[in-house]
This record gives C-alpha cells, sequence and structure tokens, in this order.
C-alpha cells in the first residue's frame, strides 16, 4: 500500500477509486515525463550520430584523395620505368608491382 492509501477508510469504495484514479494519474504523469525524455534523448542521439557521420565522411573523402594521389604517383613512375625502358609491365607485375586501379573520386 502506498502513504496516499493508509488514510483511506477501506470500506469505502468511492474513496478507494478515488485514491486509486489519483495514483494512476501520478503514475502516467511519471510514464508521460519517461516517454518526453525518451524522445528528447533520441533526438539528440540522432543528431550526434549525423554529426559523426558527416565528421567520418569528411575523414573517408579526405583519405580517398590521398589513395587516389598515391596511386597515380605509383602509375607515373610505373610508366616512366617502362617509358624508359628499364623495366617492363611484366616484370613490374611479377614483382606485385604491376598498376594500380585507381579508385573513383567520392
Amino acid at each position: 500500500m502506498s502513504d496516499t492509501e493508509t488514510y483511506i477508510d477501506n470500506n469505502d469504495p468511492a474513496a478507494i477509486i478515488a485514491a486509486g484514479l489519483n495514483r494512476l494519474q501520478e503514475l502516467r504523469g511519471f510514464y508521460d515525463q519517461a516517454v518526453a525524455e525518451l524522445e528528447a534523448g533520441r533526438a539528440e542521439g540522432r543528431e550526434r550520430v549525423a554529426a559523426l557521420q558527416a565528421e567520418v565522411d569528411a575523414e573517408t573523402s579526405k583519405l580517398n584523395d590521398v589513395v587516389i594521389d598515391a596511386a597515380t604517383e605509383f602509375n607515373d613512375e610505373s610508366s616512366r620505368l617502362i617509358d624508359t625502358g628499364w623495366a617492363s609491365p611484366k616484370v613490374l607485375k611479377d614483382r606485385g608491382l604491376g598498376a594500380i586501379r585507381v579508385p573513383a573520386k567520392k
């Protein structure tokens, strides 16, 4: 029994119902407050995730640019060696130094 119920005449059904309804209203208020806090937390979480995703996307884009630059530079040097006759595509490929596929820019 709650503190509210201790002061109710246990023989008076109207008082018992009134106390029960008051308690239900109080509990509903707690529930509504908890739901509102949960939704606010979810909204804040979505905003934080979106901000982190934007940060990750920006870093990934920078890294993608570095990969493209490195692959392009490698392929240019490989072509220079082939063009000057110091190496052949087969020799480079056999040594694991074949042309690198340059990823698309994102």
